[in-house]
């Protein structure tokens, strides 16, 4: 009701030539969004931070989930800390961001806040799917002289695969869910180019009232994303 509904209209409002204009204009649209200038760049940027972030991202979540889950107390103490950036203020954060860094010319102050934002969740996520595999396969795993590298590759990561699979979509989503500390890092509705996303894209579209524009973006970023969530489940299983 309220996410399939309305991107009906949004589906609607992609085939038409604008707002007050309703005159059907079949994919020229889709063609126009596909040709901008500013379109381009920003996926170029959008999959550059997903290829740079998600892969860190799960990795991180991953290795940090298992040396906690064997900590004990001291682990579960940190396990639950990482969550503390996700109840900061993002005012507050990106100030910090921006006196620790500057000026610097590179996306990289991105990154690294939303790495460090949103990390603690995907451990919670990983930590959880860790808490339910059975202690007696790694007691059988290490009895038969298996390290620490063979009994997390071949019993923690294939028992764990849909978790960790979930965990990647969500670092994905959570690319896209940087714009408001990305847009208070910048100050502006046109960042550096190196750091134009499609969230400034499509944002920028909605303030010149191209919904047109914006809904063709949306459709376009939906279809991508639920390629890369079947590709997810596909492999996962």
């Amino acid at each position: 009701m309220f996410y399939f509904l309305p991107f009906l209209k949004v589906i609607y409002y992609s085939f038409i030539k604008g707002q007050y204009q309703k005159s059907f204009v079949g994919f020229a649209n889709y063609i126009a969004v596909l040709k901008n200038t500013y379109f381009q760049m920003a996926c170029l940027n959008t999959l550059l931070m997903i290829a740079f972030c998600v892969p860190v991202f799960l990795a991180a979540a991953v290795l940090l989930s298992i040396l906690y889950c064997g900590s004990g107390a001291v682990g579960n103490f940190l396990r639950k800390l990482t969550i503390l950036p996700l109840l900061l203020p993002s005012v507050s954060v990106v100030a910090a961001f921006a006196l620790l860094f500057g000026k610097i010319e590179s996306p990289l102050p991105v990154y690294i806040l939303y790495l460090w934002k949103y990390l603690g969740m995907g451990i919670v996520i990983v930590s959880s799917a860790l808490t339910a595999v059975e202690p007696q396969l790694y007691e059988a795993a290490r009895m038969d002289g298996a390290g620490f590298w063979q009994m997390h590759g071949r019993i923690t990561l294939p028992l764990c695969a849909r978790p960790i699979g979930f965990t990647a979509v969500l670092g994905v989503v959570y690319c896209f869910r940087t714009f408001r500390e990305s847009y208070l890092y910048y100050g502006s509705n046109y960042p550096p180019d190196y750091s134009y996303t499609l969230q400034y894209y499509m944002n920028n579209q909605f303030l010149k009232l191209n919904y047109q524009s914006m809904a063709v973006s949306s459709i376009l970023v939906t279809l991508t994303l639920a390629v890369f969530i079947a590709l997810c489940m596909k492999r996962t299983k």
